[in-house]
């Protein structure tokens, strides 16, 4: 156990990356995991929020609705003591579920570009 956790808090071979949806209490989930690694040294510099709806050309209501409630969210991350020191990376939302590699480099493109 005492090598896994040296190994966690090795900068030079490892990078926690916290990933999150959107939505208020998955930022405060984020936000409270983000404490706990800093907490144990772990270090954590990168912060990908998944599965974004795009800005809307459409007349769905929904979306509209959605994609607000998912920009307050992203608020919280910017206001945010513990996410808002971290680098920010976006990740849309996509019509397939991301499964396998194929699938997880087809997104790792978009996120990393």
């Amino acid at each position: 156990m005492v090598k896994v956790r040296e190994l966690f808090r090795d900068t030079e071979s490892t990078e926690f990356v916290i990933v999150t949806i959107p939505t208020v209490m998955a930022v405060s989930e984020s936000s409270r995991l983000s404490a706990s690694l800093k907490k144990e040294s772990v270090p954590v510099k990168r912060l990908i929020v998944n599965q974004l709806l795009p800005p809307s050309s459409s007349d769905c209501k929904f979306c509209s609705i959605k994609r607000k409630d998912q920009m307050r969210a992203l608020d919280m991350i910017r206001e945010d003591s513990e996410l808002s020191a971290l680098t920010l990376m976006e990740a849309p939302l996509v019509d397939m579920e991301i499964r396998g590699v194929p699938a997880l480099r087809f997104l790792g493109d978009i996120i990393w570009k």
